[in-house]
């Protein structure tokens, strides 16, 4: 079982939409709620948008006594660390050649497949 941290980016899915927020179902049988502020003046318009059953890609904000504080908009947050990330700990600098070694394993890995599969 999966023990989130903040920082997790998640595809949760949509189980009601109250004044108080969006209420997010995230794997593993936890939830949290995406509150109305984290929307700011546009809430009333922005609820519209969301729908029961919808899914959501959110980032683990806060957990505090099991109570999950999701957010949308701090999605892209450079200050909320994914934990989960390959990439977190690789320097600006660094970015494009692990970048480019990781594209390269994965065309290899794909060569490999598509030569299994033209063998059976």
């Amino acid at each position: 079982m999966k023990k989130y941290q903040a920082g997790n980016r998640v595809t949760g899915v949509i189980n009601n939409i109250t004044d108080l927020g969006i209420f997010v179902t995230l794997p593993n049988r936890h939830s949290g709620l995406i509150h109305h502020s984290d929307f700011g003046n546009n809430w009333p318009r922005e609820r519209r948008q969301y729908q029961v059953g919808q899914e959501i890609r959110v980032v683990v904000v806060h957990i505090h006594k099991g109570r999950f504080n999701l957010s949308i908009s701090h999605l892209n947050d450079p200050d909320l660390v994914d934990p989960d990330n390959q990439f977190s700990d690789t320097q600006p600098a660094d970015f494009d050649q692990v970048l480019n070694k990781t594209a390269r394993d994965a065309k290899r890995e794909i060569e490999k497949l598509k030569q299994t599969l033209t063998e059976n």
